[in-house]
């Protein structure tokens, strides 16, 4: 089990295209691309991990693979084990600018640490 902050489109009705999410990340957030949909930060000598995912209408998701993905309507932040207070507050300003930037929603289950 591990600890991450779930963003997505209200119902999971609303996708955005990979190349959007990709620029956004890179441009706007200062992410790294890892892989297809899969990317990081360093923050303070931690790691903020974030993956584009497509969902069904119940949010679950089964893949093998994010290669070839071209749409998303689900975002993974994962939070990393050694949190502390500043770490916490750079995860919560990511999360929260994805929000404004495509109207979508923090779920309640898997939401904001504070």
């Amino acid at each position: 089990m591990y600890a991450y902050i779930s963003i997505h489109s209200e119902d999971y009705t609303k996708k955005i295209k990979s190349k959007v999410l990709e620029q956004y990340l890179i441009t706007q957030l200062g992410f790294t691309t890892v892989s297809h949909l899969t990317f990081i930060k360093e923050f303070s000598g931690e790691y903020i991990r974030l993956t584009g995912i497509p969902a069904n209408s119940n949010g679950n998701y089964a893949i093998d693979t994010l290669e070839g993905v071209e749409e998303i309507n689900l975002i993974e932040i994962d939070v990393p084990m050694n949190l502390d207070d500043n770490l916490e507050l750079e995860i919560s300003g990511i999360a929260n600018t994805i929000v404004k930037e495509f109207s979508w929603i923090i779920d309640e289950d898997h939401g904001l640490i504070c």
